[in-house]
């Protein structure tokens, strides 16, 4: 049997074309929502539908389809929830359609979700490279199971006639991802170069009024420290005014400190620190804070793990996440620091059970201004993302609404 290239073409068109309307145009729209995914399944399931009604038929009762890519696509670009829908969606619709082919679909695509459902955690943080080799090394592992299934049921003659049309569904396959991926890189770079022109304006304003507020304030204040200190002063509310205006002046004059944090370069140079030591002296100065709020802090932390690094910064960075997994919680909460060397990395974890935050929170994070509290200034986790990033580290936050908050820290160990 011959494949009709209007056919091919025909399922090519119905795999493509939807994967590009959604990443070019609606991903663009919907990037942001709460429900991307959702906007991506509903496509996915209208190209699994639109393929297997306009299927090429080698039978009466063994039918072949691109079905498989709208499957792999929901699995690692889409999540779990996607690819079960998508998967569920294929094999009820094969059921319908009737014929013996049933059972090979479902043997088939049974093992394909369950070695999806292995990689798909793992997937987003492996380069193109190596995504392109792990989805080829998946669709044929899945050929060679279709294969083996039509050999024991005394199909023999399609064997050939399928390889051949895998063959080509692979082509096909191949393109959506690289569609996918350059698309993504592409955004990934938008949001970088928006995040950084963002963050240059404002570098220049909190530069600019930091310096000119400054001024005034540190003259208020001293003259407030005089008025404190002089002893002609016996009025008990005079002190007492006194007090809560210099406590105010230190709350803005730490709030300019923040600020001038983004506008200042940070080209102090780097040294090799034990983050071992850092970090048990970092909770140490936190407990007292978390004892005032009612918060257990308990630690596990690996001896003589050495980073290359600034040892301010390193504290600045660990304060701003614990607060802030401290100030998440209700009294009677538990924070736990842990820090440990895996596959020459040292990782830094602050887990919090405080309230957590949505998705569409996660993706906020770090964003100049944007902040979850009440009386923050957005400006203390934006600060930490970029001290981190200019030690050449990572920071990954997992969250979920009512169980807490997972930060994980993430620079190369070093040997010393």
């Amino acid at each position: 049997m011959v494949i009709e290239f209007e056919q091919v073409l025909n399922h090519v068109s119905i795999v493509l074309m939807p994967i590009l309307i959604y990443y070019l145009i609606f991903q663009r729209d919907f990037r942001e929502s709460s429900k991307p995914n959702s906007i991506l399944l509903l496509i996915l399931l209208c190209m699994l539908l639109l393929t297997m009604s306009f299927p090429i038929v080698f039978s009466k009762d063994y039918v072949y389809d691109f079905r498989m890519i709208p499957v792999i696509v929901g699995f690692l670009y889409g999540g779990v929830k996607p690819g079960f829908i998508t998967v569920a969606a294929l094999l009820i619709y094969r059921f319908f359609i009737g014929g013996e082919g049933f059972y090979v679909t479902l043997f088939s695509f049974s093992i394909l979700t369950l070695i999806l459902f292995a990689v798909t955690r793992k997937y987003e943080a492996v380069r193109m490279k190596q995504k392109v080799i792990l989805v080829s090394v998946l669709y044929w592992i899945f050929t060679l199971f279709s294969s083996l299934t039509l050999y024991t049921i005394n199909q023999q003659n399609q064997i050939a006639f399928m390889v051949m049309f895998y063959f080509i569904t692979w082509l096909c396959l191949m393109v959506t991802v690289l569609i996918i991926e350059k698309v993504n890189h592409h955004t990934a770079i938008q949001k970088e170069l928006q995040r950084a022109e963002r963050l240059n304006v404002i570098s220049q304003l909190a530069a600019s009024v930091a310096h000119e507020v400054r001024n005034p304030m540190t003259t208020v204040r001293g003259f407030l420290q005089l008025i404190q200190n002089d002893k002609d002063l016996d009025n008990s509310k005079k002190h007492y005014y006194t007090n809560i205006a210099l406590d105010e002046l230190n709350l803005a004059q730490s709030i300019i400190t923040d600020y001038l944090s983004l506008a200042k370069p940070h080209t102090e140079d780097q040294h090799p620190i034990n983050i071992s030591n850092e970090v048990k002296k970092t909770v140490e100065l936190m407990r007292s804070y978390s004892n005032i709020q009612n918060i257990s802090i308990t630690s596990s932390i690996q001896e003589s793990l050495y980073i290359k690094g600034n040892k301010d910064e390193i504290k600045q960075v660990l304060v701003n996440i614990i607060k802030n997994g401290i100030e998440s919680m209700n009294a009677g909460g538990a924070l736990v620091v842990n820090t440990y060397k895996k596959a020459g990395a040292v990782m830094i974890e602050i887990i919090d059970n405080g309230k957590g935050m949505t998705d569409r929170q996660l993706k906020q994070l770090g964003t100049p201004f944007y902040t979850t509290k009440e009386k923050g200034t957005g400006v203390g986790l934006t600060i930490s993302f970029q001290l981190i990033q200019s030690m050449k580290g990572k920071v990954h936050v997992d969250s979920e609404i009512g169980k807490g908050s997972v930060f994980t820290i993430q620079f190369r160990a070093i040997n010393c």
